[in-house]
């Protein structure tokens, strides 16, 4: 008569009293814990230092979102963010080099902006203005490019995360306060009483303010709502509530709607952990809109009502559509060149002078096919980090060093294909472990706001882009570029992990014992 039973670690195991034990867990278990301390000391190597590079990153977007050139005279001649740019890369080409790296961290999204790049350079000799175009690449997509790659081998621990977070939400709600106050005061208004910024650059416009406003009040909500500290909670509480005004005050249809896509990812999230605070903030809401002006609510209307499009721009939204893609079939391949498509005065055309209003047929038009499958990747790549880091947080903080390994009795299963299977689950645990990403309580949570707060981010972003010519702002590629350092860090942490995981114990094998 024969039986069958488990051997592990070999033929000659045999089986003991009709039940399989797992020999060796306790010194499995003691094995691991040297293990352990070598993953704690690798992340200890990477420490908390400020390196010139970092720090000049810092200072350029700084003074990328502050631009106190537009506001002290004379400041402006100086170039502070050009110069400022030009040092954090020599001091990362300096720290890089001299460790035997790179000249700069590659990845597949680094390439991603390069290749972007190359495509705007390849289509200027087909662009109708070659010098406009040229210009588009070396006044700012030159410039993204680099500061990208600099964010992306700077921005490498948790703590650094979130200093760059704040940077760009203080500046937000800098820029938001001050033009509330305009507002108040009936200055920087355009269209009668619409908001535009008080500062130049990607803030001037009303509906560029609003999507910049839309996407960075996403982390501080975050921020506000999931918080341990309560005087981060309070500053990003209040920066939410300025930003939220300036948002009303610009009476942008685009911002708007990209402020409920955002909201709806926060509550989203936020209901999850704690409901009470997506009740009250519903309830927050509804109390606050009789204060909405009616001349808000009007303009809302003409989301779906054209009659109450006093300004026609509605209208001339859709022809810019149809516009934009008639051009896009026109030069499917090289497109018109980028920053060309407010030039383009080809026979036919109706809205002169005028930009897309919309990202996508923006990139389209100008750079053509290659730069609109280009610039989707990139915005793909952006969702797909948010969406890792989250995956790999959720995996257990800890892993127990015989999960995977126990096999319960035998006897408790009640034929042979019922064994078969057991063994097959249990030999794939053993050889396709998921190591546990040891991480501090702290630092789990920033990388836990920033993956969430990208992600609403981008939601935001995304739908405001549908109504706005940005493929060239800077907004995205700030938010792309967090959102993938947040997910490096924490492949760091896991590729750590696996090396410190304990070799595999033999994968349990089925032999036929005689009785």
């Amino acid at each position: 008569m024969e039986r069958l039973t488990f051997n592990v670690g070999g033929a000659r195991g045999g089986a003991r009293g009709g039940a399989l034990v797992v020999a060796g867990r306790d010194a499995r278990a003691a094995a691991r814990a040297p293990r352990l301390a070598q993953v704690k000391a690798k992340i200890a190597v990477v420490r908390e230092r400020y390196d010139w590079d970092y720090l000049w990153m810092i200072s350029f977007t700084a003074l990328l979102f502050f631009r106190p050139q537009d506001q002290i005279p004379g400041l402006e001649v100086f170039h502070l963010a050009e110069l400022t740019a030009i040092a954090g890369l020599a001091a990362m080409a300096v720290r890089r080099l001299s460790a035997g790296q790179t000249i700069t961290k590659v990845n597949a999204e680094v390439i991603g902006v390069i290749v972007l790049g190359a495509i705007i350079v390849l289509t200027i000799p087909f662009s109708i203005w070659p010098g406009g175009s040229t210009k588009v690449f070396s006044d700012i997509f030159v410039k993204i490019i680099l500061i990208f790659a600099l964010m992306i081998s700077t921005i490498t621990t948790p703590r650094r995360v979130r200093q760059m977070t704040w940077v760009m939400i203080v500046a937000s709600g800098y820029i938001a306060a001050r033009g509330v106050f305009d507002y108040l005061r009936g200055v920087n208004l355009v269209e009668g009483d619409r908001l535009r910024g008080a500062v130049g650059g990607m803030f001037e416009n009303p509906n560029d303010l609003a999507l910049n406003l839309v996407t960075f009040m996403a982390p501080a909500l975050f921020i506000l709502f999931q918080d341990k500290k309560t005087s981060r909670r309070l500053v990003a509480g209040a920066l939410c509530v300025v930003m939220l005004a300036a948002i009303v005050c610009t009476k942008s249809r685009s911002g708007f709607l990209g402020l409920l896509a955002m909201g709806a990812v926060v509550m989203f999230h936020t209901a999850r952990v704690k409901p009470g605070i997506v009740l009250a903030a519903i309830v927050a809401g509804m109390m606050a809109l009789p204060v909405m002006p009616d001349s808000f609510w009007n303009r809302m209307d003409s989301i779906m009502n054209a009659d109450e499009d006093a300004t026609g721009s509605r209208a001339a939204r859709l022809r810019l559509i149809d516009q934009g893609v008639q051009v896009f079939l026109d030069n499917p391949v090289t497109g018109i060149g980028a920053g060309q498509f407010q030039n383009y005065n080809a026979p036919g055309v109706v809205e002169k002078w005028r930009v897309t209003h919309d990202v996508w047929l923006q990139v389209a038009s100008e750079l053509g096919l290659f730069g609109l499958l280009t610039f989707g990747f990139l915005v793909s790549r952006a969702y797909s980090a948010n969406l890792s880091a989250m995956r790999m947080l959720r995996q257990p903080r800890r892993r127990s060093a015989d999960r995977g390994t126990r096999i319960a009795d035998p006897s408790t299963i009640d034929n042979q294909s019922g064994l078969r299977k057991h063994a097959i689950r249990n030999q794939s645990a053993i050889r396709n472990p998921q190591p546990a990403i040891e991480l501090p309580e702290a630092d789990r949570r920033i990388l836990d706001t920033n993956a969430k707060g990208m992600l609403a981010a981008l939601v935001g972003w995304t739908v405001c882009s549908l109504f706005a010519s940005v493929a060239f702002n800077w907004t995205f590629y700030y938010v792309f570029a967090l959102s993938v350092a947040g997910r490096d860090i924490l492949f760091v942490r896991r590729a750590a992990a696996r090396e410190a995981e304990p070799a595999p114990a033999p994968a349990p094998q089925l032999v036929r014992a005689h009785a």
